[in-house]
């Protein structure tokens, strides 16, 4: 009676281990990043300023900020970016919070598309290689009468600071 009960269960088994789909990987099968090119990739320009105002206008790690609206015209191979700083703040503060504005929309453009390079201590980011980039700078009182504290052209392909005076 044992060997019957025996012979059944292991006939069982065998039976049941036939049956299943192996869950072992196959090795021959590719498992790790898409390296694929695509192309015609288009910016969601609505969810780019939200990602952009989350990150730069956190009072905690940039106190100085007020606002931050950009336009991208990359048809036309250029970016008009507006930054506003608060009242009161320092030439020096907003020449830096322009500067990382303007590497923080090329960073959340390459999360969106990765053939976009990220911005760097001396880059501000692929998104600007071949885009010229007209900036603004208001405080909250010169925004107001439409008038910047600073503006300029930043060529394309180039890294420069700001000197902001006022």
């Amino acid at each position: 009676m044992k060997l019957k009960a025996f012979l059944l269960i292991a006939g069982c088994i065998m039976l049941l281990c036939g049956c299943t789909k192996s869950n072992i990987i196959d090795s021959r099968e590719t498992i790790g990043p898409d390296f694929s090119h695509y192309t015609d990739i288009v910016i969601e320009e609505g969810q780019l300023h939200d990602d952009v105002d989350a990150v730069y206008l956190d009072p905690d790690y940039y106190p100085m900020a007020s606002a931050i609206d950009f336009e991208l015209h990359l048809d036309e191979e250029y970016i008009d970016v507006y930054v506003v700083v608060k009242d009161g703040t320092s030439p020096e503060d907003a020449a830096w919070f322009a500067d990382q504005a303007i590497k923080g929309i090329n960073d959340q453009v390459a999360v969106q598309d990765f053939s976009y390079g990220e911005s760097d201590e001396d880059t501000f980011g692929g998104l600007y290689q071949d885009n010229v980039i007209h900036l603004k700078v208001y405080d909250e009182s010169s925004y107001a009468k439409g008038t910047p504290l600073y503006e300029t052209e930043v060529p394309k392909d180039t890294y420069m600071s700001f000197d902001i005076q006022y």
